[in-house]
């Protein structure tokens, strides 16, 4: 992950080198694509990877960019995925030029006649504003677009309390920028239904535990060998005990524990 990814157009290359190392120097780790290569499928991938796993998108304003059909394309996929937009005006372009998901946020001008040193600290506030939340939204991001692309997999939702901590940042982000894409939704969605399915086969199978448990107490005392039953009996107990206190926790673990803990009662029938 990188704390920015930098769109810009080709021509305005000289003033990205400058503007990507004052940015290194202030420990912040840019991404930009310094190769000069026609487009191809694989490339842009690489492009759209580097942009949803950068905390902010940096979009270097200038002619050449605002008519630069690749740049085009990045701020389109940053604009899917919701990601923090940072408009940094390199040359003067008319309002009309620039594209509509831009309008609504605050520019930072970075051109030849102004205070670079005052507005390069306006840029660097403006790429830590609620830092701890677009990390998160990153992170979430990047896992969710993993489940995705990969038949959104069951294994892969979150579970525990890494869904918890997840479910508390969508909760926040009513008054943050950036919103949480469609996607992140889709996936803290998926992931609560996945656990709320398992905990609840899990407490079916906590609860037939317990009724064998009950039954194989009673029966132990009209059968022989009375010692190994009561030890079965506290064996079973434990897992079951135990499948209950990890439900929320590791709900998987539970189900083997309530399902070892059936075994265990049912072979003493």
């Amino acid at each position: 992950m990188s704390d920015v990814f930098i769109s810009y157009s080709r021509p305005d290359i000289d003033f990205v080198r400058h503007l990507f190392a004052q940015l290194t120097a202030r420990d912040r780790e840019a991404w930009a694509d310094w190769q000069d290569i026609p487009p191809t499928a694989d490339w842009l991938a690489e492009i759209y990877r580097g942009i949803e796993a950068a905390d902010s998108f940096l979009f270097i304003i200038s002619p050449d960019s605002v008519a630069s059909e690749i740049c085009t394309l990045e701020l389109e996929h940053a604009v899917k995925h919701n990601k923090r937009l940072v408009p940094v005006v390199w040359k003067k372009v008319e309002d009309h030029q620039v594209h509509s998901a831009m309008t609504a946020h605050n520019w930072v001008f970075l051109r030849q006649q102004d205070d670079f040193e005052a507005n390069f600290e306006l840029l660097i506030g403006a790429l830590d504003t609620d830092l701890e939340y677009v990390k998160e939204h990153t992170r979430l991001l990047t896992l969710a677009i993993d489940w995705d692309q990969n038949q959104r997999r069951r294994s892969a939702g979150l579970r525990g309390q890494e869904l918890q901590t997840a479910e508390g940042w969508l909760a926040q982000s009513g008054s943050k920028d950036p919103q949480p894409a469609k996607l992140h939704k889709e996936y803290l969605t998926f992931s609560r239904t996945v656990v709320n399915r398992l905990q609840r086969l899990v407490m079916s199978g906590i609860t037939v535990a317990f009724v064998l448990v009950l039954g194989l107490a009673v029966s132990a005392f009209y059968r022989r060998n009375q010692a190994q039953e009561i030890a079965r009996i506290a064996m079973a107990q434990s897992l079951a005990a135990t499948a209950a206190m990890n439900l929320e926790t590791d709900p998987e673990l539970s189900l083997l524990l309530a399902t070892k803990s059936i075994r265990i009662m049912s072979a003493s029938y």
